[in-house]
């Protein structure tokens, strides 16, 4: 098992590393540079931020990676980057829409059959809060992408290294003792094997100390990577912007005093 975590962890850091890469190579763009740079954003440009930022949640979900019947994936930190890059809406929209692609796990198993049944309302739920704890950096603690700072790019980092002990050990393991609770006892006992016949309080705790035992690494390392990578990638477009703007300026007022110099 320590092998699987181990070559988990690893595929979740060679995607991200190929998200990353293609954001890079996007930030090469000046009309892309332009675009994040902007102080805010029109209605249209925020609905297609959120529809880019859930597609990208939904693809995380399809290529995550299964371990001990869960799918190990990046949907929190790209639902939480989506609020901090374009506001409380796009976070939570772009939430929303990963988050109930999850849930789709309950009826079928999606279009590479990675979408996993009882863990899908809880992961679903924790993804949706990642896109409100977006929002609520973005609105009420004022981190957005056009000033944040290497600090605060690193407590947001924490913010999600807690966000993902809190997915992995409290809501999914709720929500999958509800699950338990509704199913009856053959579906309960084809679902969670040798844990389905303890008791809701031991099938609790069994499902946090399993998760803790085999998930919580890979998701913390990978959604915190994920996070740091995309911020820091941003930031330096933004700064490659502001260089930018300030030579455009300083070239004009230099044309400026010519043509001034030139009249008198």
């Amino acid at each position: 098992m320590r092998f699987e975590i181990i070559t988990t962890t690893q595929h979740l850091v060679i995607f991200i590393a190929l998200i990353v890469s293609a954001m890079y190579l996007i930030s090469l763009s000046g009309r892309v540079r332009s675009f994040v740079y902007k102080q805010s954003y029109l209605k249209k440009e925020k609905l297609v931020m959120i529809l880019f930022f859930g597609f990208i949640g939904v693809l995380a979900s399809e290529y995550g990676f299964k371990l001990i019947g869960v799918i190990v994936n990046v949907r929190d930190c790209i639902a939480l980057f989506a609020g901090i890059l374009g506001g409380p809406a796009v976070g939570i929209g772009a939430g929303l829409i990963s988050g109930f692609y999850r849930m789709s796990g309950l009826v079928w198993s999606g279009w590479t059959g990675t979408l996993g049944c009882w863990s899908a309302i809880g992961c679903g739920l924790a993804t949706m809060g990642a896109g409100f704890l977006g929002a609520w950096l973005s609105k009420y603690k004022n981190i957005n992408i056009r000033k944040i700072t290497p600090k605060e790019i690193w407590i947001v980092a924490g913010i999600v290294a807690i966000w993902e002990v809190i997915h992995l050990q409290v809501i999914v393991p709720l929500t999958a003792l509800l699950y338990a609770v509704k199913m009856c006892p053959a579906v309960v006992a084809k679902t969670f094997g040798p844990l389905a016949t303890l008791t809701a309080e031991k099938l609790f705790f069994g499902i946090e100390k399993l998760f803790f035992m085999n998930l919580l690494f890979p998701m913390v390392v990978a959604n915190v990577l994920g996070i740091l990578l995309f911020l820091f990638i941003t930031r330096d477009a933004i700064v490659k912007r502001e260089i930018e703007v300030a030579e455009r300026e300083i070239i004009e007022a230099e044309l400026k005093v010519k043509e001034k110099g030139e009249k008198f």
